[in-house]
């Protein structure tokens, strides 16, 4: 199933991520983490997350061109997002926000009632996306990322 967001044709559209998506999520996650601290996902790693109880994607596209990504994995009561991606030639549109809540949408009406994610605390456009959604700021662990680079906790209240 395809979704798309009001004002088709100005906006991107999401499907549930396929099995036969592994190398295309490994290829969209290539051309979208691009700092220093960034570390790779293959093919088989997608496979192996998202064969996990509770995981789900959506791969985004516009212009049925795919140019994005999330993922989010459901236990109990909580969802966290795992990974969220739109390719640098498509950010600035707030196109993140709408796969976020995309993603969010369904955990909290299969029963989520608190969803967590953690950014790195250099990527202010992430931070910014996440605040946008309603996310705030909940801890933060020191050298996280490439042992340099603080990880932020944030969480939303789904209900």
């Amino acid at each position: 199933m395809v979704t798309s967001l009001p004002g088709a044709g100005r906006r991107p559209e999401f499907r549930p991520v396929t099995a036969f998506d592994m190398d295309l999520l490994g290829e969209l996650h290539r051309l979208s983490f691009l700092e220093s601290w960034d570390q790779p996902w293959s093919s088989q790693s997608f496979a192996d997350v998202l064969a996990m109880p509770g995981a789900a994607g959506l791969i985004t596209t516009w212009q049925n061109e795919p140019i994005g990504f999330g993922l989010t994995l459901a236990a109990a009561d909580e969802v966290e997002l795992l990974l969220l991606a739109i390719l640098p030639s498509h950010r600035g549109k707030q196109w993140a926000g709408a796969l976020l809540e995309a993603l969010l949408q369904p955990a909290a009406i299969g029963g989520a009632k608190r969803a967590l994610l953690e950014v790195a605390a250099a990527n202010a456009p992430a931070i910014s996306c996440y605040t946008r959604a309603g996310f705030t700021q909940c801890g933060r662990r020191k050298a996280y990322y490439a042992g340099k680079i603080d990880a932020l906790i944030f969480e939303k209240i789904l209900v």
